[in-house]
């Protein structure tokens, strides 16, 4: 059986912009009563010198508009205009965007006669202009800038290379005061762990994911630090939770979990046409380029994280190590100091397996972490929920519930346990798109949801109502796919004709 499908309020008939079209980003925001949605152009314009990942005559572009938030809830088919909000030719080329709430930051690079300087642009919106500002804060160093996520009062980054597993600024407390639109020097950065070990059989390292972490300890610093290379056998991920220690005696940071992932490449076999067995291809089934990403709670408690196969992480903050060190297995993995105490928290971690076998884009929670959407590269949207409340029947349980049961036969005991350790995701809703476009964003906005796809066009649903399930036959699915095929019908034309 389907999922539910939410109740879709807004369509729009065309794409606003054919900008869109070349923005390989597309970020949307809501600032008071106003839809923002950025477009991000690594390349508006080039005259390419270089081989490597740094090159001459790049130049990237941001161009923002807005529309009315009344019109995304209205339950109506149109086109309203979008309103130009800014437009920002930058002087170099763009290579990574991080944003964090109703922030975003731009990562760009500029090549001036023998020397590079690595900038972060900051946008955010200002209280006294009323709309978007921003201001340039150039990093130190000039090694190249691999990886870069936006906090709330820090930016964390890492190198290529480098002898660091990352490195942290902290922001200004200022920063987002006037004046606006000016240039930040920052002269040193903090230093993380150093690299302890290397990947020497490694054909490709991918660049790290760095999110920082909620600690309760006065004045810690934690980070996540997601690591994924390929050789020629399998995809190794780990995944490492580290402070700046307060509470140990060792001074400096310090790894508190360190999982590794493998992931085997499959090959598939096959003989020539011809039928000769001793020719034989090999082809890796499974030799994609991961696209590895996460999603962090506004609290920065929840951290959702997708992994090389279609499957995803989830931790979660407790303060309850009384209860996890009655889990045999988690027991192990609390955070011990030297004189053989633990430190009073924990990040909780439960694994999912998607329901079919794709590939996922992307990952976005709401505002208290309660609900969540990954979107793939097949283009469908699945929406999940905390199943906060426990199911009695046993068939409906699941793995962590039964074993709970298992654990704690006494029912006090197992309220308590169902009560502090995080409820697990359950899948609730599907959206499946009908048309070929790529999915660019989603946001949960109060009872609403938000799809933007890569030729401007956003959709809007509501989340608790859902559509009446249609039967699934042949007169349904032209009907749900009618736009793409005709699509694919003029392209045809079109090809003949040439």
């Amino acid at each position: 059986m389907p999922h539910p499908r939410p109740k879709i309020l807004y369509t729009p008939k065309h794409p606003f912009s054919t900008i869109q079209r070349k923005a390989e980003k597309s970020i949307l925001t809501t600032v008071d009563d106003y839809a923002y949605i950025t477009l991000v152009i690594p390349e508006a314009s080039k005259f390419a010198v270089g081989t490597e990942k740094l090159k001459l005559g790049v130049k990237g572009s941001i161009r923002q508009f807005r529309k009315p938030l009344s019109v995304l809830v209205t339950n109506m088919t149109g086109d309203q205009n979008w309103s130009p909000s800014l437009r920002h030719d930058l002087p170099g080329q763009i290579s990574s965007v991080t944003e964090r709430g109703q922030d975003f930051l731009i990562l760009y690079h500029v090549v001036q006669d023998d020397f590079v300087s690595h900038y972060a642009r900051l946008y955010y919106p200002s209280n006294d202009t009323g709309q978007y500002e921003y201001k340039d804060i150039m990093l130190p160093g000039s090694t190249w800038i691999n990886s870069v996520t936006l906090h709330e009062d820090s930016i964390l980054f890492s190198r290529d290379p480098d002898q660091y597993h990352f490195h942290l600024i902290a922001l200004p407390p200022n920063i987002k005061q006037a004046p606006h639109s000016i240039e930040i020097v920052l002269r040193s950065s903090e230093l993380g762990k150093p690299l302890d070990y290397a990947y020497p059989e490694a054909l490709e390292q991918y660049p790290s994911l760095l999110s920082r972490l909620y600690s309760a300890q006065k004045d810690t610093y934690r980070v996540m630090s997601i690591n994924t290379i390929k050789n020629e056998a399998k995809f190794q991920q780990t995944i490492s939770i580290i402070d700046n220690t307060t509470l140990s005696e060792r001074v400096g940071w310090k790894v508190w979990a360190n999982r590794t992932e493998e992931h085997p490449i499959y090959y598939d076999e096959s003989v020539d046409d011809i039928g000769f067995a001793h020719i034989t291809y090999k082809d890796r089934a499974n030799n994609k380029s991961p696209k590895i990403c996460f999603a962090l709670s506004s609290d920065t408690k929840t951290i959702v994280l997708s992994t090389v196969d279609n499957k995803f992480f989830s931790y979660d903050y407790t303060d309850r190590i009384d209860i996890i060190q009655n889990m045999p297995i988690e027991r192990d993995r609390l955070y011990k100091l030297e004189n053989g105490t633990f430190i009073p928290e924990y990040y909780y971690r439960q694994g999912y397996d998607m329901e079919k076998d794709i590939e996922i884009a992307g990952i976005k929670l709401n505002q208290d972490a309660t609900m969540m959407a990954i979107w793939t590269k097949e283009k469908n949207i699945y929406i999940y929920k905390r199943q906060v409340e426990y199911v009695t029947n046993n068939s409906n349980k699941t793995a962590v519930e039964e074993w709970i049961d298992l654990l704690f036969p006494n029912e006090d005991e197992r309220y308590i346990y169902r009560e502090y350790l995080p409820p697990p995701w359950e899948i609730t809703m599907e959206i499946t798109l009908p048309t070929e476009k790529d999915i660019k964003d989603v946001k949960f906005y109060d009872r609403y949801f938000f799809v933007v796809l890569d030729q401007g066009r956003i959709f809007s649903y509501i989340m608790d109502d859902i559509e009446e399930q249609e039967p699934v036959n042949f007169i349904t699915f032209i009907k749900s796919k009618w736009d793409m095929l005709i699509g694919k019908y003029y392209i045809n034309i079109d090809c003949s004709i040439n």
